[in-house]
């Protein structure tokens, strides 16, 4: 009977332990559960294709590089490109959307501009005047940008030969007024040299009239 005993307890202590086991089997479903996390991180990896096109996505990757031309801060396509995709955090630099079916990126105007902005104050501040740490050096000041060199020589150039054509007009006035000096002057003689032939002339032609007179008389 005791051995009896002992088996009995032993099968109801294995039943227990049995029955206690069995809602372990529950764990898997929650697992289960908590792997459909990756469906969210599915939404997440669509984010740069997952907006919708607005009316204002208009621009296309070629016309948004001719307006940073034309604006003076010239773009390649392909950074304009990089700047349409997200980066570490997740942020574009210009509000575009991805046409899948076109292949291509389009750009709202209002993003395009404040980026030229930008970009035109980045070239302002890069060609600006040294800094006060910079001021006191002689080397410092005298430094100039290739561009600025070119435009002052050629400033240069042209002042000389401003200069020497100026200098050329007063030598041909000199000369063109030299040249009227001497005709006036030759102009006069001539005239001086006329007017004392004629009074010769009237001076001869007055003692021919006396000489014939007088040979009248004499008649």
């Amino acid at each position: 009977m005791p051995i009896e005993n002992e088996s009995q307890k032993l099968l109801e202590i294995a039943g227990a332990a049995s029955q206690t086991a069995e809602p372990a089997t529950d764990v898997p479903p929650a697992a289960a559960e908590f792997r459909t996390l990756p469906q969210n991180t599915e939404e997440f990896g669509k984010m740069p294709n997952g907006a919708e096109r607005k009316e204002n996505h208009t621009l296309t990757v070629r016309e948004t590089a001719r307006m940073f031309e034309t604006s003076g801060v010239a773009r390649t396509e392909r950074s304009i490109i990089n700047w349409c995709q997200p980066n570490r955090q997740g942020i574009t630099r210009l509000d575009s959307y991805y046409d899948p079916n076109e292949r291509k990126y389009y750009l709202t105007p209002q993003s395009v501009e404040t980026a030229i902005q930008e970009e035109i104050q980045r070239a302002k501040k890069s060609t600006a005047v040294p800094t006060a740490e910079s001021f006191g050096s002689p080397v410092a000041q005298m430094k100039q940008s290739p561009t600025t060199a070119t435009a002052q020589a050629t400033e240069d150039r042209k002042v000389q030969e401003m200069e020497r054509e100026i200098m050329d007009l007063k030598i041909a006035n000199r000369g063109k007024d030299y040249l009227i000096d001497q005709l006036k002057s030759e102009r006069t003689g001539f005239f001086e040299k006329l007017l004392s032939v004629n009074r010769t002339v009237g001076t001869l032609e007055t003692k021919l009239m006396q000489i014939e007179v007088s040979n009248q008389g004499r008649l």
